[in-house]
């Protein structure tokens, strides 16, 4: 078996200060201790990727196929996320709630055109 080169002290290169033994006034031992504080990293929220939404949008009200427009760019942020591209992922977030603001819309005036509707075609029948 081979056996692992020996290192000599002065090519291991060590770093930090070593610890001193001081003595207390009571003969009891003391050690030295350093603290570490670390700088606080800034909180960056994570971008949103609307994917609940996007799929009720797709399942629910789906008009001229915006849904699905809204859960491919919502896939397609949470894929930049996982990679890394926090910029990309809020942009395809952005667009992504677009289309889901779009296909909400558009689903909420459908339905108030179809009450209207029958609301008139049921009060012309009844007069």
């Amino acid at each position: 078996m081979d056996q692992p080169p020996s290192y000599q002290p002065e090519f291991v290169p060590m770093k930090g200060n070593k610890y001193m033994r001081l003595e207390d006034t009571h003969g009891a031992p003391k050690f030295q201790h350093t603290v570490v504080l670390g700088q606080p990293q800034p909180v960056v929220p994570q971008p949103r990727d609307h994917i609940i939404w996007s799929l009720c949008s797709l399942v629910y009200c789906n008009p001229f196929c915006l849904g699905m427009l809204a859960v491919y760019f919502s896939i397609k942020s949470r894929d930049r996320m996982m990679v890394g591209d926090l910029e990309g992922a809020r942009k395809l977030g952005k667009t992504a709630r677009c289309f889901n603001t779009l296909t909400l819309t558009l689903a909420i005036l459908g339905l108030l055109f179809l009450f209207i509707t029958c609301g008139i075609i049921i009060y012309q029948l009844a007069h």
